[in-house]
């Protein structure tokens, strides 16, 4: 018996010693990164697992024509030599070699083992529908790329599965509603694919035309199916300043990430500016209506002969723009800084008893990229368009010293009508601060004039969606102002009234501005598009609002909610001020351990 036992355990022991051979061995093969922490979405901020804010900053790749840039090891270590902590791989499909997947699945192995992050880079061009047959191998490419990251124990993956999607028209990107529609379509069909194999990862969602119509996100929301959804913005420092506004508003509203952005021209071009490539970085570094600390990805990492590029075609030196950007990595979180208003004299009083009239020349005190975005940091005289003339502030008769298109409604009357916000460009912001008295949901009405423009506007308290629907939804972030008259011209400029603003997505739904407690708050008022002019903004008497989770009825979710329902669930007793409804957070008409688990997860801000 005793040499039975002996046999059994000797057997057990050399089993034990294979199993651990192995499992090292396969440690080593599959390159798990065991210090890059995972990514989630905590409201709009990219963060780490443990809850913290972070900010991704480095190169993306051009396409296979240039891998020898790209194909080995230590060309990725060369790039987190500079300070880089993420590489995108531009996976183009319709030139260059093709789909390499075995390419793909090798930078990812590399940047692995370098412990850095890794966007998987699904890049449209032309043709710019994500959904033509020439791209019809993307459901298998991340079908493939999603399962081997799964096998292989891997958390440092994001996919981008459209960069750059367009329709090859001119116009403005917020015109194009048809490629939002593609997109929409094509991300129903790949984002459940990503999700079976990898379904906490981080997934980026291209914009219409080549990235730059953050509204659409806003105002027309995809179906994220549950996923850490993101959204691209694409930059060229030296042709596109104009759309910088574009992201600096939809930081307060959606995640978003800067996917591709150069120092040089949108066409590959020798123009370069690196004043715009600084205004950028402000942007990115938090100072935007949202406090959003913005990642990017600089295009590109390759010796090609065009000013964007980090190396030198002829003698392989990194080239202006790449010490540019070298330059920027190198400083890490040191620029890292966040919009700071104050009011303009004291704060505006929200009593909440009764309407509410905004003076909208009473917006915060900070400069640009802090109590305000204007396009122009000067005044210009109305052509071209877009400019800076408001008359109020351009003659110096109201804010002076702040660039601020403010008016006036009736010109030849200003005492007779309100101060107001016009030449208004897409992506401009303006913020003020108020003492609210009562906390709920506050329907509005809108001063608005005849001239047709595209009109979309958003709201945001303390650098977050603050636009509810009828029933406490946060789906529709942004609206449309009405011309007062139908709209049938375009001087309508001095044909001002009161209008209510709309859906276009759900024009039959009310809105309503949320302020979730009574307090001092920072109201944001967000233009996703040109707008033809805001006369004031009228506050009604608030609807009370009862906040999922908040079982003391104070406003806000903290760990004193969870201890409520602890208490309540061991006692069997309702304490004092408790709130049923908000407790029963899983509504499941039962208040136990598992709803105070839930509230936990809120106050920690778990998603």
């Amino acid at each position: 018996m005793e040499t039975v036992l002996g046999n059994k355990y000797s057997i057990i022991l050399f089993n034990m010693r294979k199993f651990y051979l192995l499992f090292f061995f396969f440690c080593i093969v599959t390159n798990i990164s065991a210090t890059v922490k995972s990514l989630k979405l905590v409201d709009n901020q990219l963060c780490t697992s443990d809850n913290k804010a972070i900010q991704l900053r480095g190169w993306s790749t051009h396409g296979s024509w240039f891998k020898n840039c790209y194909d080995d090891l230590s060309d990725f270590q060369k790039m987190k030599d500079t300070g880089a902590n993420v590489v995108r791989i531009a996976q183009y499909v319709t030139e260059g070699e093709g789909v390499n997947e075995t390419w793909v699945k090798n930078c990812i192995d590399y940047c692995a083992r370098l412990d850095m992050y890794c966007i998987v880079d699904w890049h449209v061009g032309s043709p710019g529908n994500p959904n033509d047959n020439r791209y019809s191998d993307s459901k298998t490419f991340f079908q493939d790329i999603s399962y081997y990251v799964k096998t292989k124990g891997y958390n440092h993956v994001l996919y981008e599965i459209c960069s750059a999607p367009n329709k090859d028209e001119q116009g403005e990107p917020c015109e194009f509603s048809d490629v939002w529609g593609w997109i929409k379509d094509y991300s129903a069909e790949i984002l459940p694919i990503i999700k079976a194999c990898d379904p906490d990862a981080i997934v980026i969602v291209g914009t219409p035309q080549w990235d730059l119509a953050l509204d659409f996100p806003v105002y027309d929301p995809l179906d994220e199916m549950g996923m850490n959804v993101m959204y691209s913005f694409h930059y060229y420092a030296a042709d596109q300043e104009r759309y910088l506004g574009h992201l600096s508003t939809a930081a307060a509203f959606i995640p978003v990430f800067v996917s591709e952005w150069g120092v040089g021209s949108f066409n590959g071009g020798l123009s370069y500016n690196t004043k715009s490539s600084d205004k950028l970085m402000t942007v990115c570094n938090g100072k935007n209506l949202g406090d959003q600390l913005v990642s990017w990805c600089n295009w590109a990492w390759c010796d090609k002969d065009e000013t964007s590029a980090f190396k030198n075609y002829n003698n392989l030196e990194f080239t202006a723009a790449g010490n540019y950007v070298k330059s920027q990595l190198a400083q890490g979180d040191e620029r890292i800084a966040y919009s700071e208003s104050n009011p303009y004299g004291s704060p505006m009083t929200l009593k909440g008893d009764d309407d509410f009239y905004f003076s909208l020349e009473c917006f915060d005190e900070g400069g640009n990229n802090n109590a305000y975005y204007d396009y122009d940091g000067s005044w210009v005289p109305c052509s071209p368009i877009p400019c800076n003339a408001g008359v109020a502030g351009m003659y110096g008769y109201v804010r002076i010293n702040d660039y601020v298109d403010i008016g006036y409604t009736d010109e030849d009357k200003p005492e007779d009508g309100y101060y107001s916000l016009s030449y208004l460009h897409s992506g401009e912001w303006i913020k003020y601060t108020l003492n609210v008295l009562k906390a709920g949901d506050y329907e509005m009405e809108t001063y608005t004039n005849n001239h047709i423009s595209p009109n979309l506007i958003a709201f945001s308290v303390d650098g977050r969606n603050a636009l509810v629907d009828e029933d406490g939804n946060e789906i529709y972030r942004g609206l449309k102002l009405p011309t007062t008259r139908e709209g049938t011209y375009y001087d309508g400029y001095s044909d001002w009234g009161w209008t209510t603003p709309y859906s276009p997505i759900a024009p039959l739904k009310k809105f309503r501005i949320r302020f979730k407690t009574p307090g001092v708050h920072t109201l944001g008022i967000a233009f996703l598009t040109e707008c033809s002019g805001l006369g004031s903004l009228k506050l009604k008497t608030p609807i009370p609002i009862r906040i999922i989770g908040d079982v003391n009825n104070d406003g806000i979710v903290t760990m004193a909610d969870a201890n409520a329902v602890v208490n309540y669930f061991l006692a069997t007793e309702k304490p004092k001020n408790f709130d049923l409804d908000a407790a029963d957070v899983n509504d499941d008409h039962t208040i136990t351990m598992a709803d105070a688990n839930k509230i936990v997860n809120i106050f920690l801000g778990a998603k």
